[in-house]
């Protein structure tokens, strides 16, 4: 089965390695010059982690679905040797307010009872995050053992290892494709096609910072969501971030935005105010719906949708792309009904 897949981000990478993996033929389309949003930072690097819901809802099942699969394929691919830049540091969530304690202390409740171990998810004293995060955290945590950081950029080339690419084509009529299906998994791009343009998809701009390690930064051990983020250091740099600009549209790299990235790790962590030398630069604009879940599934006889993924794009990506070869490929349904339901463009009417 041969499955042309429109974009060449994260959703279409992993669509086209699960693709392959099912036995169907990925061809994907790129409108640019490269894959994964242009060329990376020098030090590319990006946190993963689930969404988090306080219930065991259909949002839970599917962002632990595509977690766990991560986890799976960073295994796989260390062993081949692959560099990915994987940093299996863990992530701590700081409980910084009431409605985020009320909130994570139901999710790490909920999930412990289907599925998720201690290992994988508990809540941590204020003593204990500051020695997970290698700094002072005046709030409890929930914590995840097994997440962390990589590099996306260096993750999709290995997820399209031996497919068909065609950079620089840019589609405007898929029925003018050859194949058995398309998918369009060009984020926010999806509506310039008839078939997915009456979808609620709307664009978010966000730029990442990568800073020169400070003495008191490079003590950070874990990545730490504290509103913004905070990685640990790899090669003397460390990544921060992220703004949230649903306003804008562009890539655009904003000064003032990495200010902001620095004035909002050094107002929650005194400890490491300091001014900071930046060393690099990532915007992006994300997809995103106002449900927070991504849209995946079947738009016509031969056209599949798979977009939304927001600010867990990667995970997210992970279980859209499992979703979708089994079913194209295999018409084999993989996922619960209220998933279904849920992920489904038809909730929108």
């Amino acid at each position: 089965m041969r499955v042309n897949i429109i974009g060449g981000g994260i959703a279409g990478c992993a669509l086209a390695y699960m693709i392959s993996q099912e036995g169907g033929e990925p061809v994907i389309y790129e409108a640019g010059p490269s894959l994964y949003e242009g060329e990376a930072p020098e030090h590319d690097c990006s946190t993963y982690n689930p969404r988090y819901c306080a219930q065991w809802d259909a949002n839970a099942k599917y962002y632990s679905m595509g977690y766990f699969e991560a986890l799976r394929l960073f295994d796989e691919f260390a062993e081949e040797g692959l560099d990915f830049r994987w940093d299996q540091c863990g992530t701590l969530q700081l409980l910084a307010n009431e409605r985020k304690a009320k909130r994570y202390r139901k999710c790490v409740a909920s999930w412990n009872a289907n599925g998720w171990g201690e290992d994988d998810l508990r809540l941590v004293s204020s003593q204990e995050a500051s020695d997970i995060a290698g700094v002072e955290v005046e709030h409890e945590g929930m914590y995840l053992k097994r997440a962390g950081v990589l590099s996306p950029a260096r993750i999709c080339s290995r997820l399209i290892k031996g497919v068909e690419v065609k950079l620089n084509q840019w589609v405007e009529d898929v029925s003018a494709l050859s194949g058995d299906a398309t998918v369009l998994a060009c984020g926010t791009k999806v509506k310039n096609f008839k078939e997915a343009a009456h979808l609620p998809i709307t664009p978010v701009r966000g730029q990442v910072t990568y800073i020169r390690e400070s003495a008191a930064s490079a003590k950070v051990k874990a990545t730490v969501n504290y509103g913004g983020h905070i990685s640990p250091s790899l090669n003397g740099v460390q990544y921060i971030g992220a703004t949230f600009q649903p306003w804008l549209k562009h890539t655009n790299i904003l000064p003032e935005d990495d200010v902001t990235n620095i004035k909002n790790l050094c107002e929650r962590f005194p400890a490491l105010a300091e001014k900071y030398e930046v060393v690099d630069s990532k915007a992006g604009v994300r997809s995103a719906v106002r449900d927070h879940f991504p849209v995946i599934g079947q738009l016509t006889d031969r056209i599949y949708v798979s977009s939304g993924h927001g600010s867990h794009g990667f995970i997210s990506s992970l279980s859209s792309a499992i979703i979708l070869a089994k079913k194209i490929v295999k018409n084999e349904d993989v996922v619960s009904d209220d998933v279904t339901k849920q992920m489904s463009a038809e909730r929108f009417w």
